[in-house]
């Protein structure tokens, strides 16, 4: 499954997808759910209760890419831009 489609709103990824089903998923829940080493390495070290608070620059979307045709590669307004956010993974995401 590809997108059509890719856009944001204030606070939302929107992806229309090639089975014309459109998902909106939370800057948020992207920033939470970075697939990044880092990322997945501080979330394992941290216990099943830890609640990560953001700033604002941490979940505001500074740029969006396509990588190859399987992908999108999120940059942050903090810099943060290592995550490789696959279709599949942002799929799995909205059904969460």
């Amino acid at each position: 499954m590809n997108p059509k489609k890719i856009s944001t709103d204030k606070e939302n990824l929107i992806i229309d997808w090639d089975n014309e089903n459109q998902v909106k998923i939370s800057f948020r829940q992207l920033r939470k759910e970075c697939p990044c080493a880092t990322c997945l390495a501080e979330r394992e070290y941290q216990s099943k209760d830890y609640i990560r608070i953001y700033n604002q620059d941490q979940i505001m979307l500074k740029n969006i890419e396509k990588v190859g045709n399987y992908a999108l590669k999120l940059t942050w307004k903090d810099g943060h831009a290592t995550g490789i956010y696959e279709f599949l993974y942002l799929k799995r995401l909205t059904s969460l």
